[in-house]
C-alpha cells in the first residue's frame, strides 16, 4: 500500500478544522483533509488511500484464519481490518456475513499491512519509529519492530515473505523478514519516501520519493538499490500496471506546471514522456487488462483516462469535490472513486466512461476495497465511523457496518 492512507489520518488529526495550508502526503494516508494546494492553487484536494498502490488501492480479500473477536460467521470466513485512527485499533469485518468484530487494541494509529495468508497484522508507529506485528489468531501483538525515522507506508512481497517500510524522514526503506519479524539493513532511497509498488513477479519494489521527486528501484532479492528515476514534481502516489511491464506516477507539481503522470518502463527503468491529467492528480489506478489508467485530480473534481498503449488522456470525467482513492473491478468494468467531500462513492462505466449515481457511504469518505470475486466493494467513511458494502451487480449500498470514528483504511489478506 502506498501512504496516503496515514497522510489522510495525519491531516484530520492534525487541523481539528482549521483549514490546511499544506501538503504531506502519505502520512495515503491530523485532523482535515482539506488543505490549500500550495501557492496559487486555489482548489482543495482529498488526501487518501490507493493503492495501493494500494493495490490497496485496494486491498484484495482472502481466506485467512477466523479473527480474534466474537461473531465470526464461522472459521476461514473472508476477513477484512480496518484502522481506527482515533482509538489506535484494529477492527476486524466478516464478510460473509458484514458484521464487525471486537476491536483489537494495537495502541498505534499508523498504516497497516497483512500478509498473504492472513496470519499476520503489521502496523506502523511513526512516534515511536518502530512496526509492531500482532497474530490475527490471537489478537497478541509481538514486540515493535525498530525501523527508520517516521515509517509510513508499508508493503508486503506477493510470497508474504518480506514486509518494506517507507521511512519518511530517514529517506530510507527497511526489509522486515516476515518469518523472523527482525529488520535488515536500511536501504537508501531519495527525500520522504512516500509509496510503493512492486512488480507481480516480486522482483522489483519501487519506492516514490516526494521530496526528490523521484522513484527508486530496488532489487528485492539482494536488497539493493537502483539508479533513482526522475519523474514530474513531488510524485504522490504510484500504481503498478497487472501486466508488470509499466509502472505510474502521479505528480501533483504543487501550483507548478507538473500536474502530470509519469510512466516508467519496468524492463529499462526509464521514464517516458509525462502525461497531463488535470490538476493536483492525486490518486491512480490500472485496469486488470493494464489498457488504461484512470487518474483523479483533487483540484478539479474529474477523473482522466489514459490510454497505456499511447499516452493520451481521454475527456475528464466530471465526479465531484476532493477526490481520493480509485478502486477497480477485477473483470475491469467498473472503476469506483471515491469523494471526501461528498461522502460518496462513484461508479464509472469503463466501457465508455460514463459515470453512474453517486452512492452515499458516509461523510468523509476516504478509502475503497473490492473483493477478488468483484460482487462487493467496502467503502471506509472516516467522519461516520463506518465501513458501507456495496453490491457491484446493483451499486446499491448495504447497511453500513459501525466501527468507530477514525477509520481510515482497510486491508485483507490475498
Amino acid at each position: 500500500m502506498n501512504g496516503i492512507d496515514k497522510q489522510l489520518r495525519d491531516l484530520l488529526e492534525a487541523a481539528a478544522g482549521e483549514p490546511p495550508h499544506r501538503i504531506s502526503v502519505d502520512a495515503v494516508r491530523r485532523r482535515v483533509i482539506r488543505r490549500r494546494l500550495t501557492e496559487g492553487m486555489a482548489g482543495i484536494a482529498a488526501v487518501a488511500l490507493v493503492a495501493v498502490a494500494i493495490p490497496v488501492a485496494t486491498g484484495t480479500f482472502g481466506h485467512g484464519p477466523a479473527a480474534p473477536s466474537p461473531g465470526a460467521a464461522r472459521t476461514g470466513d473472508p476477513v477484512a481490518y480496518v484502522a481506527n485512527g482515533t482509538t489506535g485499533t484494529v477492527t476486524p469485518i466478516f464478510t460473509a456475513t458484514n458484521r464487525a468484530g471486537r476491536p483489537v487494541k494495537v495502541g498505534v494509529k499508523g498504516l497497516i499491512a497483512i500478509t498473504p495468508d492472513g496470519k499476520t497484522l503489521y502496523v506502523a508507529n511513526d512516534t515511536a519509529n518502530t512496526v509492531t506485528p500482532v497474530s490475527t489468531a490471537t489478537s497478541r501483538a509481538g514486540h515493535p519492530i525498530p525501523v527508520g525515522a517516521v515509517p509510513e507506508s508499508l508493503m508486503i512481497t506477493p510470497d508474504g515473505k518480506t514486509l518494506y517500510v517507507a521511512n519518511l524522514d530517514s529517506g530510507s526503506v527497511t526489509p522486515i523478514s516476515t518469518a523472523t519479524n527482525r529488520a535488515g539493513q536500511q536501504i537508501t532511497t531519495g527525500n520522504r519516501p512516500r509509496g510503493f509498488a512492486i512488480t507481480p513477479d516480486g522482483k522489483t519494489l519501487y519506492v516514490v520519493n516526494q521530496g526528490s521527486s523521484t522513484v527508486t528501484p530496488i532489487a528485492t532479492a539482494t536488497n539493493r538499490a537502483g539508479k533513482p528515476i526522475h519523474v514530474g514534481n513531488g510524485p504522490l502516489a504510484i500504481a503498478m500496471a497487472p501486466d508488470g511491464k509499466t509502472v505510474y506516477t502521479a505528480n501533483p507539481g504543487y501550483g507548478s506546471a507538473s500536474d502530470t503522470v509519469t510512466p516508467i518502463s519496468t524492463a529499462t527503468n526509464r521514464a517516458g514522456q509525462p502525461i497531463n491529467a488535470g490538476p493536483f492528480p492525486f490518486a491512480i489506478a490500472v485496469t486488470p487488462d493494464s489498457k488504461t489508467v484512470y487518474v483523479a485530480s483533487g483540484a478539479s473534481g474529474t477523473v482522466t483516462p489514459i490510454a497505456a498503449a499511447t499516452g493520451t488522456p481521454g475527456p475528464p470525467i466530471k465526479i465531484g469535490r476532493e477526490l481520493g482513492a480509485i478502486a477497480i473491478t477485477p473483470d475491469g468494468k467498473t472503476a469506483y472513486v471515491v469523494s471526501y467531500a461528498a461522502g460518496t462513492v462513484t461508479p464509472i462505466a469503463t466501457a465508455t466512461n460514463t459515470p453512474g449515481k453517486p452512492i452515499h457511504v458516509g461523510a468523509q469518505a476516504i478509502a475503497i476495497a473490492i473483493t477478488p470475486d468483484g460482487k462487493t466493494a467496502y467503502a471506509v467513511s472516516w467522519q461516520a465511523g463506518t465501513v458501507t458494502p456495496i453490491s457491484t451487480a446493483t451499486n446499491r449500498p448495504g447497511r453500513p457496518i459501525h466501527v468507530g470514528r477514525g477509520a481510515f483504511t482497510i486491508v485483507m489478506p490475498r
